[in-house]
């Protein structure tokens, strides 16, 4: 009776808001103890990049958390519009807050990674509207739109352009119309910022490429990549079990999901591929693991599926623990 009791709790909304209040004091403590280390160094095209916004501390912290906290309320959005985890759960919301608690330095801050965990899931929710609905064009070209005005303050947005070129093809509507579209949304912003005078050809330059281990220490470095290693390792898990019950779904589900995982494995090799940038991935990582691992359970309901997520959490907490104790 009491595993059953506790397979309901992690999927209540009280659960996952009672994690969230104590990964904010845990933040807050973090911060105010002065543990984070701030992210340096300006890797914008044309802008500068999003870790020098804020020059107040304050101001960047309150930041980062409300990022954070945004993207948290598009995960909602997202399962309440178009019921992607097929189930009442608010799970996702716990484990991302654990994610990126484990992960302090970059929640106590805003950075890249802060606004591309906003921007992809925010493009998602122009995306899935456009199942089979060619007509809405408009969404198309506000999704390339964002992902091109932010490249000019990073060139890791321009990287997910050809995730949702792909998300057409998903979405049944890759055709001539939309493909316009798509040049025309990543076409106009650079075409308003040099026509109005905003950005000089002259102001477009190559981004800083160097690596972020050469700014952390090895410690650090480490915790880092155990804390990414954990959560691959569970998301891609989640991934392999959850596709016999993705097969069986209708075609606008099966869309919808594959959506998701393409950006999470495109995420993965970005992060792989962009190590000396691999930073700017981790929220976009977190947020992609903690939807695949919800939807994983959210469909298996055993009496005893709260203890792989206890452990998860545990794990979690564990690695916040070291980077205050190393």
């Amino acid at each position: 009776m009491k595993a059953t009791i506790l397979t309901r709790m992690i999927h209540s909304r009280g659960f996952s808001l009672g994690v969230t209040l104590a990964v904010l004091v845990c933040a807050c403590l973090y911060y105010f103890s002065g543990f984070y280390l701030p992210i340096t160094g300006n890797r914008g095209l044309a802008f500068p990049s999003a870790n020098v916004w804020l020059p107040n501390p304050t101001a960047d912290f309150v930041a980062g958390l409300a990022g954070s906290a945004a993207t948290a309320l598009i995960m909602v959005l997202l399962n309440k519009i178009y019921n992607v985890l097929r189930s009442y759960t608010y799970l996702y919301i716990a484990l991302f807050a654990a994610m990126q608690l484990a992960t302090a330095d970059l929640l106590t801050q805003f950075y890249t990674g802060t606004v591309l965990a906003v921007i992809v899931p925010l493009c998602q929710m122009f995306l899935f509207p456009c199942f089979r609905a060619p007509m809405l064009t408009r969404h198309v070209f506000v999704i390339f739109l964002l992902l091109s005005l932010f490249t000019a303050t990073q060139y890791c947005f321009a990287l997910f352009i050809p995730v949702f070129l792909i998300g057409l093809g998903q979405m049944r509507i890759f055709n001539v119309r939309s493909v316009l579209a798509a040049l025309m949304g990543a076409i106009t912003p650079w075409w308003l910022m040099l026509g109005f005078g905003f950005v000089e050809p002259h102001d477009i330059s190559l981004p800083q490429f160097a690596s972020i281990f050469s700014e952390i220490g090895s410690e650090d470095t480490l915790v880092l990549l155990v804390t990414i290693g954990i959560t691959v390792f569970a998301m891609l898990l989640c991934y392999v079990l959850n596709l016999l019950k993705t097969i069986a779904y209708n075609a606008r589900a099966r869309a919808i999901n594959g959506s998701f995982t393409l950006t999470a494995l495109f995420t993965i090799a970005a992060a792989c591929i962009d190590y000396r940038n691999i930073l700017s991935y981790v929220p976009l990582l977190n947020y992609c693991a903690a939807m695949e691992i919800t939807h994983y359970f959210s469909t298996h309901k055993g009496e005893k599926s709260f203890i792989p997520v206890f452990i998860l959490l545990a794990a979690y907490a564990a690695i916040f623990v070291c980077q205050i104790v190393i």
